[in-house]
């Protein structure tokens, strides 16, 4: 509960913009690709991910039919209220939909999702519920399934270069769950672009094509995502021994030789990326899916990176959870380090607490932004809610310590929420 010193510094947060620095929010057009309704908003959000661990079936989605979705989502509902990740959509559900019980219950999935129905018809839901709603200025869109063309709303979105498709290679194929939506690949890049990756130079090119291309419509940085497939570690790979293997047929390539080529891309886009001014963002920590190796996502596999590269922005994403205590020390000793809070509060709202405050307790302040990480704009409206209420929590507990007063509060507030990013990302808004 907030004391009314944390009362007057949320009120004061929640007037502040967001520049949000990740999302992947699909376009509206998108999402009514599919019957919108209720059910959709949780399959399409983390919310999901702890329904599954429950134990209900990811084919419940499938189902046509409202009732039985219903029937099946009941079953389940009552063994997840309590994590942040349902809490947050159901807060949200209230919010812009007026649900007014703490759940999803008989008598009024209907409706809610008839509402829900409704305002995706209308033209300006997402404007209402991003600007409007959540008070965000700008979010940054990394739309991992549309690489080769970013077409979103440039009022809403800026865009972010995703490279796994460069860096995981030809004929690439996970060996873990895949999501709902298809990533791109580098031959859907290559087919769409009209250009061929036949050859290693080709294969380079289309690198520098990319970056050349996102730069020029204002992308800021490149995201390297990666952790979802394999380690972070990218050995230093010489360019010789990588044209050697990329002649090779894809499909005969050694594990082994598969990650020195992935390397070399991974060095290579860090470069160009490096040279183009643009920051390099990477996924550290657990995952958005129920199956992978946690491991992968460990960052203390990236400090060649940092070694390496001493002028390059790098972001990591996540606090790297649960790998938080590595992160921090890598933020703490790499001036060119910087940290993202995105999805930490979805996560767990306590765990965000205790975390915050112990990243202000090591780290410089100007070193930390936030980004909600969300598929639909409802979760990433809950997701801005939480993060203000888990900043106001956190430094009104240090004024009250007489850290700081509240007016320094307030203004480490807004460095997290807003200029910590306009500047890392030398954004002009």
């Amino acid at each position: 509960m907030l004391n009314q010193i944390g009362r007057d510094i949320f009120s004061e947060i929640c007037k502040m913009e967001i520049i949000d620095t990740h999302e992947h929010i699909m376009s509206q057009e998108e999402v009514k690709e599919e019957v919108v309704h209720l059910f959709k908003v949780f399959e399409n959000s983390y919310a999901n991910l702890d329904l599954i661990s429950a134990g209900m079936s990811p084919d419940i989605w499938e189902k046509k039919n409202l009732v039985e979705i219903w029937e099946e989502f009941k079953k389940y509902q009552p063994h997840v209220l309590l994590t942040t990740f349902v809490k947050n959509i159901l807060y949200s559900l209230k919010e812009l939909y007026g649900l007014n019980t703490g759940e999803i219950k008989e008598d009024n999935y209907q409706e809610i999702s008839e509402k829900i129905t409704d305002s995706y018809n209308s033209n300006n839901w997402y404007k209402y519920v991003l600007k409007e709603k959540a008070n965000i200025k700008i979010s940054m869109l990394d739309a991992f399934w549309n690489v080769e063309n970013f077409n979103y709303d440039r009022e809403l979105f800026i865009p972010v270069l995703r490279t796994n498709a460069f860096i995981l290679g030809r004929e690439y194929s996970s060996p873990f769950p895949k999501g709902k939506w298809a990533h791109s690949t580098i031959e859907s890049i290559s087919e769409a672009w009209g250009v061929s990756i036949d050859d290693f130079e080709s294969y380079l090119e289309i690198i520098k094509l990319a970056i050349k291309k996102y730069k020029k419509i204002g992308c800021p940085a490149v995201k390297i995502g990666t952790a979802y497939h394999r380690s972070l570690y990218f050995e230093k790979t010489d360019k010789r021994e990588a044209a050697v293997i990329y002649k090779k047929d894809p499909k005969r390539i050694s594990l082994s030789e598969q990650k020195k080529l992935q390397d070399f891309m991974a060095h290579y886009i860090i470069h160009q990326a490096t040279s183009a001014e643009m920051a390099v963002q990477i996924h550290t920590g657990t995952f958005a899916r129920n199956g992978s190796i946690i491991e992968n996502g460990n960052p203390e596999q990236l400090n060649n990176l940092f070694l390496e590269y001493p002028s390059t922005r790098f972001s990591l994403f996540h606090f790297s959870y649960p790998y938080t205590s590595q992160v921090f020390s890598l933020a703490k000793m790499f001036s060119n380090v910087v940290l993202d809070f995105c999805w930490v509060p979805m996560i767990s709202e306590n765990f965000a607490k205790k975390s915050l405050t112990e990243f202000l307790d090591l780290i410089p302040s100007n070193k930390l932004m936030w980004g909600g990480d969300s598929y639909r704009v409802e979760e990433a409206f809950g997701g801005a809610h939480l993060c203000r209420k888990v900043i106001s929590e956190v430094l009104s507990e240090k004024v009250k310590e007489r850290s700081i007063t509240q007016g320094k509060a307030l203004k480490i507030a807004q460095d997290i929420l807003f200029n910590n990013a306009r500047q890392f990302y030398q954004l002009k808004i």
